[in-house]
This record gives structure tokens, sequence and C-alpha cells, in this order.
């Protein structure tokens, strides 16, 4: 008979397990939610809370302790309370108007760190190993049953599957075939785990569901899809698998490869070496097929630190016969894995490499400072990234910005990057995190935050050298997998995410509570009795405290038993959100605007702190004509996350069309310091600090004055303050200088004026009003010879080249306005023109093709050299230029139909 105070909920905590480890992982759906993989996280999430509820509810009772005894215990309360301390702090130091915004974003970091990682620790550490001396194997046939026969039945799913009927949620989601094919693996999953449930066990259950995971990334690779109608492929051909993001699933398969690899090792029977070398070689194919180079680097790193154990060599050479020829093999399918193109003999593997050496090839290409030709965006656009963070912790270097708040104030930090350095225009981004892992800690929890990380993970490191120094080798050798897939993962995480998100998250959190498991056996503190009548004192006053300390526990633990039951209820309404939330996406794009109106109203009735919900909710407002409706839900999103400029744009038009021109200002004052690439801003603003000066001195103030000056004054000076910065951005765009100018006008600050208007007649000398502004501001300042109007002339003279005047002369007018303006785009362009006409096709490709390696966006350019490979019959080049073309303006049906007729 089970004993009175036993363990009870065994069984369910087992099939909680499965539904994290074997369920999470693996399940997602293309037509529930617009993130295909949202249920997936809210099972990962509910299953965590509810198991952490059966284990909360048996220490209730005295059915054993919640939180095990650990070296590690003191280091993750410390690092938990400066997370808390950060947000506050942070919380009570900006304006009310970010308050709302830093409240969504920070509940949705705590829950993460709560469930998501601490949770999953403590239920890793409440899982005890098999074996008593070392990491024993699992049984490895049912696991291999499992994968294969299970993983097999999914072949048939494309010929057997349902049409769904309906649109309606159970439509959209049941599937008779695949339900039932979900529900036998579930229940072999379930029943592989032996009760009680043992680390062994677990690790098997997680490493079978990422075989299977690989395996049908591997075959995403080679474009074969079993589930879905089409290829899901948003990254390219670089494999998501059931991850949703091929950086998430590489993440799961570094920390997974050196357990595969340790396991295969002391593999005794043909059964678990074919078991553990099909993971092995499904983990490697499927890191392979993500094309993720950080996470190539987290495994190099990963097998670098578990080779460098003599008791892990060892344990290779008494197996040396399988492993060498097995390892071979695992390194010719490294060499040879082909690439992204599937191209026959190309290597994956070195093209990832050499495409980025070929530009980081210098400590120059190192920064934000190199020109367009040298940019290489998956690094340049890390290092805007942490240049970004790096900000953020220097605001405030004890605690940052805020834990939790790096997506809400990332934008604001960018902006003046994207300012500064050329190079890092067109790597824009909005970053939910650091993409290192040293700067996520820093830049949002400051240097408190970044020593509690470190004392936590110094502390277990510390554990694991002493665990190596004091037991014996065969023992010491198997804690190293488990650390080894750590320090795996902590090498990826330097250039990559994934810590962060769920599903990596959950796996590296829970090795991390089974390395501490294996190398700090847990420990229950009790109170010293003291024997003989003189300490009796002593023993009640100690029963007294334990008594009242065992009320306290009791409390706490139906605190948490309460917190979860709610935090469970948030995710169960989250998704509901999510659903409807879709739903209402998809009648945006079908023009049905009433219904799409309804569905995400529904949507913020769930959960009314989701930015792209609040945000598309307000663009159906728009649509259906509810101007008013549609400014309040941009509020709505703003207090969601206010770091969008594209929110703060929208609004301000709504803001214009309703006449509030001050509200309307401001948003887009904040919008362009979010976001200074993007003009329609600045014609916006233009438009309204032009009706300000304009406007009658006892008419509608349009723009907050400064002190002191008057409506007019204050919004010129904010026109030349916004548009000064707006020519650096965009020095070729005319009608900038043309604004500019005019705003200086009105300051009556003629020699400013002029240099603007002069400027833009440069870069835009077809522009009518430039010329007309520029010379009405030379006439006002009395200069007969103005060199911009000169240069001008001498402009227009060249071109009436291409009209019929005199070639040569024209061509040597275009050398002579070189020399003046060097480098002019114009200019060369111009020049361009002339030689193909003139017959010089060598010279015009020659210009061209400088253009376009300064801009390869310029389609204009690239609309000549095409046309030049055409003349010159290279057919092969001008079916690249014109698929280029299309690639910049793929709505262009005159080059569709010329790239079409070409032999």
């Amino acid at each position: 008979m089970p004993e009175k105070d036993a363990f009870k909920g065994g069984g369910l905590l087992n099939l909680l397990l499965v539904t994290s480890f074997f369920v999470s992982p693996l399940l997602f759906f293309t037509d529930l939610t617009r993130n295909p993989y949202y249920l997936q996280i809210t099972l990962l999430n509910v299953s965590l809370l509810a198991a952490m509820a059966v284990i909360a509810v048996n220490a209730f009772l005295r059915r054993g302790n919640f939180l095990p005894g650990s070296p590690l215990n003191i280091p993750a309360a410390c690092l938990l309370a400066v997370y808390l301390f950060s947000f506050i702090y942070a919380y009570f130091n900006h304006t009310a108007f970010f308050r709302p915004a830093m409240a969504s974003e920070g509940l949705k970091t705590a829950l993460f760190i709560v469930v998501n990682c601490f949770f999953v620790f403590y239920l890793s550490l409440k899982t005890p190993f098999a074996g008593v001396s070392n990491l024993e194997e699992p049984g490895a046939g049912k696991w291999l049953s499992l994968t294969l026969l299970w993983g097999a039945l999914w072949f048939l799913f494309p010929f057997v599957k349902t049409p769904a009927p309906a649109q309606d949620f159970w439509s959209r989601f049941w599937d008779p075939y695949g339900g039932l094919l979900w529900l036998g693996g579930i229940t072999a999953a379930y029943l592989a785990l032996k009760k009680p449930v043992r680390q062994e066990d677990v690790l098997a259950m997680i490493m079978s569901a990422a075989g299977i995971a690989s395996l049908y990334g591997v075959l995403e690779y080679f474009h074969i899809e079993l589930i879905w109608a089409k290829l899901i492929n948003p990254y390219g051909n670089r494999s998501v698998s059931t991850f949703g993001n091929p950086n998430f699933i590489s993440s799961y398969v570094v920390m997974l490869l050196p357990l595969a690899a340790y396991y295969l090792a002391g593999a005794k029977t043909i059964g678990a070496r074919v078991f553990y070398g099909i993971l092995f070689f499904s983990y490697e194919g499927m890191l392979l097929a993500s094309l993720t180079r950080s996470s190539w680097l987290g495994a190099a790193a990963a097998f670098v630190f578990l080779f460098s154990f003599r008791a892990v060599r060892e344990k290779f050479y008494e197996n040396k016969k399988f492993l060498v020829p097995f390892f071979a093999a695992a390194l010719v399918v490294l060499v040879f894995w082909p690439s992204a193109s599937l191209k026959p003999f190309s290597s994956g593997l070195f093209e990832r490499v050499s495409e980025a050496t070929s530009k980081l090839n210098s400590p120059s290409s190192l920064s934000l400072s190199v020109p367009a030709e040298k940019v290489y965006s998956s690094f340049h656009q890390r290092l805007l990234i942490w240049a970004s963070a790096w900000q953020m912790g220097l605001e405030n270097p004890l605690l940052g910005k805020g834990e939790g708040l790096f997506e809400l104030f990332y934008p604001f930090y960018q902006g003046n990057l994207l300012y500064n350095y050329e190079a890092a225009r067109n790597l824009r981004t909005h970053a939910n995190n650091a993409h290192n892992e040293i700067l996520e800690q820093w830049s949002q929890a400051g240097l408190l935050g970044l020593g509690a990380y470190l004392w936590f993970f110094f502390t277990l490191a510390a554990g694991f050298c002493f665990y190596q120094k004091r037991s014996a080798p065969d023992v010491a050798a198997s804690a190293v997998p488990l650390a080894a897939a750590l320090v795996g993962m902590f090498a990826d995480n330097m250039l990559n995410v994934s810590l962060h998100f769920a599903v990596p998250g959950l796996l590296f959190w829970w090795l991390t509570g089974a390395l501490a498991l294996k190398v700090f056996p847990p420990t229950v503190h009790q109170w010293p009795r003291r024997a003989g009548l003189a300490p009796l004192f002593w023993n009640k006053i100690m029963d007294a405290i334990v008594i009242r300390a065992s009320w306290a526990k009791r409390a706490g633990l139906a605190a948490v038993v309460c917190f979860c039951a709610l935090a469970a209820i948030f995710w169960q309404r989250q998704f509901a959100r999510e659903f409807y939330y879709f739903n209402g996406f998809k009648e945006m794009r079908r023009n049905n605007f009433a219904q799409a109106v309804l569905e995400l109203k529904k949507a913020y009735s769930l959960h009314s702190r989701e930015v792209n919900n609040n945000y598309e909710l307000a663009n159906a407002f728009v649509r259906a004509g509810e101007l008013e409706q549609a400014g309040w839900a941009y509020g709505e999103a703003l207090k969601a996350n206010a770091g969008y400029d594209e929110i703060y744009f929208n609004m301000a038009v709504v803001q214009k069309r309703a006449g509030k021109f001050q509200e309307a200002a401001h948003a887009l004052e904040a919008s362009v310091f979010i976001n200074p690439l993007n003009p329609p801003v600045y014609q916006a603003l233009a438009e309204i600090y032009t009706a300000e000066a304009a406007a009658p001195a006892a008419g509608v103030r349009h723009a907050a004055p400064a002190y002191g000056l008057s409506a007019k004054d204050a919004a010129a000076g904010a026109g030349a303050r916004i548009f000064s910065d707006a020519v650096k951005i965009f020095p070729d765009d005319g009608n900038m200088w043309n604004t500019l100018g005019y705003f200086y006008s009105l300051q009556k600050d003629l020699p400013k004026a002029r240099a603007a208007y002069g400027r833009g007649v440069r870069v835009d000398p077809e522009n009518r009003m430039l010329a007309e502004n520029l010379a009405g501001a030379a006439a006002r300042m009395k200069i007969k010879s103005d060199p911009d109007l000169q240069w001008l002339a001498l402009y227009n003279e060249a071109s009436g080249g291409l009209s019929g005047g005199d070639i040569n002369r024209a061509v040597k007018n275009a050398d002579i306005l070189l020399d003046l303006a060097p480098g002019n785009v114009k200019v060369l362009m111009l020049k361009a023109k002339l030689l193909f006409k003139a017959g010089d096709t060598g010279g015009a490709e020659t210009l061209l093709s400088s253009l376009l390696k300064k801009n390869p966006a310029d389609n204009s350019a690239r609309y000549g050299l095409a046309a030049i490979y055409e003349k010159e019959g290279d057919f092969a080049r001008a079916r690249t230029e014109w698929g280029i073309f299309l690639q910049f303006d793929p709505g262009n049906t005159a080059v569709a139909a010329r790239l079409k007729a070409l032999p």
C-alpha cells in the first residue's frame, strides 16, 4: 500500500511533462493563429503551471518539499530581486506616458522568467536521476520505436487528412487522422515514462521529440512537406521545422548533440546505437539545415568542452571501432551538406562561412562606419543592436534600463544610430532582445543584474568543478554532457536570442536544473535539537518557530497555487485573443472592415495590452471611417508597446484629419525620432509647420510655440531643425532641401536658405521650384553670378546633348560639372546617357556599374545597364539585371515583359 504521506499525482505530473517536452515542441497550426506556434507556447506554459501547482499542493499537504535545498537558491533569489527592483526603479523614473507599456512588457517578461525559467529549473531539480553514480542510459528500444513508427505515420497524413469544413475553431483545429495520431503519440510517450519519473526518461523523451522535429526540418530543407499544403519557409531555405524560427531549433539541437554523443559512446546494444546514431545524425542535419552560424559556433564550443575531459575521451576510446567510422561519416555530412540552393557539389558550411569572411575581413569592417558595399547585414545589424544595448546600460549602469523593457525602448536608441551611421540605415529592426547574453543582462538590469546572473552560473560552474574533483572518473563524466549543453547554448547566445524564447529556454533551464541536481545533491534543512533538561527551553522555542514558519510556508504555497491558476487563465485568454486577432486580420485582408472590427474587439476584450491587435483594430476603424475610435485604438496600441514609429504616424494622420494639429505634430516628432528614415513623416510635419507659419496671429495654434517666440517663429524653428536633420539622411532628395530652404527663409536667414536651395539644385537639377527659389534668394541677396545657378545652366546645356545638341560638347560639360560636384549622381547618370548615345557603351556601362555599387536600389541606373547588355547581346547579364530590377519594383509590368521576351 502507498504511504499516507507519499507524493500524489505522479501520473498527472508525467502527463504534464509529456505535454511540455513532447507535444509543445512538435505541435503547431498554420491557420489557427497568426503566430502558428502560439498554441504550443500556451500549452507549454499551462502545463508548467499545472505541474508546479501539483507539487505545491503536495507540499501544502506535507507530502514533500516544494523547493529542494540547493546552493543556487540564494543566487536565484538575489537575481529575481534585482530584476524586480530594476523594473520598479525604471517604472517610477519614466514619464507617465510610458508606464502602461512598461507594465505590459514587464508582465510578459516576469511570467517568462518565473514560469519558463525558474519553475522549469526547480521542476528539474525535483526530478531525480535513476543512476546513483552516472547518467544511466534509458531504455532505447521504446523511444526508438516511438520516434520511427510515430514519425513514419505522418507520411500518410497528406493522403488521409480531411479538409476543414468551416472556419470555426474546431474545424481548423481537429483532423480525425491527425488527432488520433497525436493521441497515440501522447499515450505512447506517457507509457514510456516510468513512475516516479526519472531524469533519464525525461531526457530520452526530449531527445526523441527533437529527433522527430529535426527529421521534419531536414525534409523541409530538401523541399519535402508532409503536413501542410505548401512548404513553410519564411526564412528562405532555412528550415524552421516545428519551432517557427531556425535559430530556435538550432539552439535546441546544440544542447542535445553532446547528450546524444555521450549516450552513443556508451551504447552497448544495437538498438541503442541505432537510436542514438539516428538522433545524432538528425540533430546534425537539422543544425546544418537551419544555416544558423551562431549555433554552429555553439555546437563547436559544446564538443570542445565535452572532449576536453579525459574521462569522456576514454569512454569514446572504449567503443572506437564503432565510433571512429560513425564520426567520420558525420564529418562527411558536415563538409558536403548542400548549400541552401541545393546545387550539386555545393557546401552549405563553406558557403555560409565564406559569405561572412568575404565582408568581415579587416578590423575596419567590424564597425558601423563601413561603406555600403562592406555592410554584412547579419553582423552589422547585430552591431546596431549591441550599440543600442550598450547605451541602454550606460544610462543607468547599476540597474540598467529596466528588466523586461528592452523591446519597448530599443527603437528610441536605434533612431540616433540610424541618423549618424549611413551603413546602418538598411538594417533598421525592431529587436526584442540584445542578441548577446552579456549585453542582455547589462542593458536591462545593469551591473547588479549581470553580477547576480554570473553569480548564479559561476556557483553552478564551481559545483561542477568540485564534482569533477571529488568523483570517480566514470561518475564525473556523467555531468560533462549536461555542462557541455549549457556551454554550447551560452556560446550560441553570444550572437543569438534563443535563451529568451519558450521552447529553447525550456530545455536550457531543465538541463540547468539537471546539472545542479547532479553536482549539488538536494538537502533538507532541519532545526538542531539538543538533549538534556538545560536545552529544553531552546527546543520549545525552536518548535514554536517551526510551527509558525510552517503556517507561513503553507500560506506561501497556497499563494503559489493561486498564482498558477491565475496565470493559466491568463494564458487561456491570450490564446483566445490570438485566435480572434487572426480572424480580424484575415477579415481586413478581405476588406470586410465591419467584421474585422468585431473580431478585433473580441480580442481586445480578452487582453487589452497586445500591440498588434490594437494596431490592427485602429486600422480597421480607419478603414471603416470611425476616426475617433481609431485615435483611441492607436492610443491603446501605444499603451501596449510605445516603440513602434508606424503607430505614431498613423495616429498623427488621424489627429491631423480631426484638426488636432498640436497632438499630430507631437506624434510625428516621436515617429521621426524613432525612425528618421520615413519620408512621409517629414512631409506631414512640413504641412503642419507650414500651416502654422502661414496662420494669422489670432488663428488656431497648431504647434506649441517655444518660450518667447511667436507661433510662426516656433514653427519655422522646428521645421528648420527637423529638416536640417532630414537632408543629412536624404542628401539626394531635392524636396527635402527645398523645404529646409523655405523654413530658413521664414527665419529670415537668407544665406542658409540660398545654400539649401543651391545644394538642392545640384542633387535635383530638374526641379523647377528649387531653381526658382534659388534664383529668388540670390536676387534678394543681390548675388549677380550665383555659382549654383551657373552650375544649373551648364547642366541644362549638357542635357541638350540628349535632344540633338553637340554630343561631344555635352560630354565635356558633364566632365566640368563633375569637377565642380564630384560624385554627383544626376551628372553621372546624365554622362552615362550621353556616352550611350555617342556609342560608347563601355563607358556608359562603367558609370552605371559604379552608381549601382554605391546604391544597389538605383533602378534608373539598373535599367540603363540592362539595356546596354541587351544591345551588346549579353542576354544572361541582361536577364540578371532585369531580375534584380523586379526585386525592387515587382509591379513593373513593362520590365517583366521585357525580361520574358529575352531569348
